[in-house]
């Protein structure tokens, strides 16, 4: 397609944005779906002009530097310099802002001023510095946390990922050990089913190669850290859900949550600080719900007042068998965080409780892979991120819809999945599954 080509299509798009919603709110569309396909069409339009015009060397040599832009980043939420400069957008100067955050104001300023060509902070004048609409994202909390464990975390996995394949490793069921009381998955099928590996690239990243972490001090040193890590992990999955793609409102419009009879329970599984299950709760007066999870630190802060004894807490293991009772059973982003064979677990370990209630349904809500060319190549990029993100992090695989189907069937052959439904504006979709009962 030639410049002029695409030049047409952005000024196309960009009039029926700019005719639509005001200035600055292109993202707000509310559910317009032809308002999401122009935006789409504009943001596809501007990557393939950029991608022309930039030429392969600067092109390639540019995604290879990205890591410069993820250490600003990380520099900047490591050292909460955003909460020093003024919300209300007054400037501060860069020897001010580095004096109240204890760093040195050369490093402070290179870092800020790399930032801000891309669109991040602003300098309004010389030697100032000040909020713009983007770097205002990070004096929220769970936003902040999220930018702070995809530039350390994930970041730090990224840098031992090729180094992690490469090493010849045995292959295993995942990092949770089974118990005496967990459930056990049968053994994986050929391909895709049998991605399981015992170290991460994460796990390299956090103690090095051939280092040992044994002994008294250094295991109490990895104690606090995985601590803090913990924590910060379940800020960053709230934060990442206040994103349009991951938001909990399409968990809300995904399900058909209010034919559910009145009273009914629904028991979020590894639900964090149960932003979800406050979502759903504040649209579904008549729902009740057990948020379980086994980091239950985070549920000190929730408020959750206005939802009254609606809404509990429970501190659980989600490999060991389910003891609740419930209608719906919630796994939001849960699942493709593990190899097959530690999925299968968790499903089953849920349905130990499923099969207390014959109408009991499961409700999976994550990404479900498309194949090459389905999608817009913007959307199709976010998939294959995430899906390299995975195998990462957890040595585990992004799964189309044949893949999920097979999975279930491993949990239970009588699991059957009744529905797919992907909101408009999601990045996943909901699964609702049932045992049949014949």
């Amino acid at each position: 397609m030639t410049v002029t080509a695409l030049a047409d299509i952005i000024r196309t798009q960009a009039e029926i944005l700019e005719t639509s919603l005001p200035r600055h709110a292109y993202t707000d569309y509310h559910g317009d779906k032809s308002l999401s396909i122009a935006r789409s069409k504009l943001l596809e339009a501007c990557d393939k002009l950029n991608h022309l015009v930039t030429g392969p060397i600067e092109y390639v040599m540019g995604i290879a530097q990205g890591h410069r832009v993820h250490a600003a980043l990380q520099y900047v939420c490591h050292f909460r310099l955003a909460s020093f400069v003024p919300a209300d957008g007054t400037p501060i100067t860069y020897e001010d802002l580095a004096r109240a955050a204890g760093v040195d104001t050369s490093q402070c300023t290179r870092v800020l001023q790399l930032l801000m060509t891309y669109h991040i902070f602003r300098e309004p004048g010389t030697r100032i510095v000040a909020h713009n609409r983007n770097s205002r994202v990070l004096l929220d909390e769970d936003t902040g946390a999220a930018v702070e464990w995809l530039t350390q975390e994930s970041l730090r996995s990224s840098a031992f990922f090729t180094e992690t394949r490469a090493m010849s490793r045995r292959w295993s069921t995942g990092t949770a050990g089974a118990g005496s009381n967990d459930i056990v998955a049968p053994a994986p099928i050929q391909g895709v089913m049998s991605s399981a590996q015992h170290q991460t690239a994460l796990d390299l990243a956090n103690t090095g190669i051939g280092q040992s972490t044994v002994g008294f001090f250094a295991q109490q040193r990895m104690n606090t850290e995985t601590s803090m890590k913990a924590e910060r992990y379940a800020r960053a999955m709230a934060g990442m859900a206040k994103r349009r793609q991951l938001s909990a409102e399409h968990l809300v419009s995904g399900y058909d949550w209010a034919a559910l009879p009145s009273g009914s329970t629904v028991v979020d599984v590894g639900g964090g600080n149960g932003h979800c299950s406050k979502a759903i709760a504040s649209y579904n007066p008549s729902l009740n719900f057990i948020v379980q999870d086994s980091n239950t630190a985070l549920a000190e802060e929730v408020d959750v007042e206005e939802l009254g004894d609606r809404l509990k807490f429970m501190a659980y293991d989600f490999f060991k068998p389910q003891t609740v009772a419930g209608d719906v059973y919630l796994l939001r982003r849960i699942l493709h965080h593990y190899s097959d064979q530690d999925a299968v677990r968790i499903l089953q370990a849920q349905l130990c409780g499923a099969r207390k209630k014959p109408e009991a349904r499961i409700v999976v809500m994550d990404n479900i892979a498309i194949h090459s060319g389905t999608l817009s190549t913007l959307e199709e990029r976010k998939t294959r991120t995430l899906d390299i993100a995975m195998m990462a992090l957890f040595n585990s695989v992004e799964r189309n819809l044949d893949d999920w189907k097979e999975l279930f069937k491993m949990a239970d052959p009588k699991l059957q999945l009744i529905k797919v439904t992907k909101p408009l504006g999601s990045a996943l979709a909901v699964m609702e599954l049932q045992l049949d009962q014949t």
